[in-house]
């Protein structure tokens, strides 16, 4: 099939572009052959064959992400201290010179909000979850919940951006974009 000429294409791009904008798929592509499948899904512990070090239970994981859901607070990241500072001033210690954002840059105070929501332990795991997951406590054994995960962005949209793409710039691909 022979196109018509780039002029006549209703949204014809240039190669510059088209390579500019599929440069990170390409080479995300390319390293992945390079590393090849038996790197992939290893751990450091895995053996001579590059099999884990011990054999994994979950066939399949669901990834949930809820922007704009409850906030872990609320949910399943309890924090006790924050009840003594609710309503207090954050301390200049806490804050240091990190930016403010647009929404704040007006404000004289920056008050400590606590959960207004009571928390228990839960499980062989002892994980602390609040009455507003009822259902999730009678099986927080069988979760995983990553505490680990932080960025220096002062505003929600390129913090969730980073947090799933590892980039603030929108446009990579995300962490649930991948299928086996």
């Amino acid at each position: 099939m022979k196109l018509p000429p780039a002029d006549s294409l209703e949204m014809a791009i240039t190669r510059r572009q088209f390579f500019r904008s599929t440069a990170t798929g390409i080479g995300a592509a390319a390293l992945g052959s390079l590393l090849g499948p038996s790197l992939l899904g290893t751990s450091p512990g895995a053996d001579v064959l590059g099999k884990p070090h011990f054999p994994p239970k979950a066939k399949r994981v669901i990834y949930l992400f809820m922007h704009g859901g409850p906030s872990q607070l609320d949910l399943f990241d309890h924090k006790p201290g924050l009840r003594a500072w609710h309503g207090k001033d954050l301390p200049e210690s806490v804050r240091g010179s990190q930016r403010l954002t647009g929404m704040t840059s007006g404000q004289k105070t920056f008050p400590v909000t606590s959960s207004i929501f009571n928390f228990a332990q839960h499980g062989k795991s002892g994980a602390w979850v609040s009455e507003l997951l009822p259902h999730t406590a009678g099986i927080v054994d069988e979760l995983c919940f990553i505490r680990s995960m932080n960025t220096e962005a002062i505003n929600h949209d390129p913090a969730v951006t980073f947090l799933q793409t590892g980039h603030q710039q929108p446009g990579r691909p995300s962490l649930a974009a991948c299928r086996t």
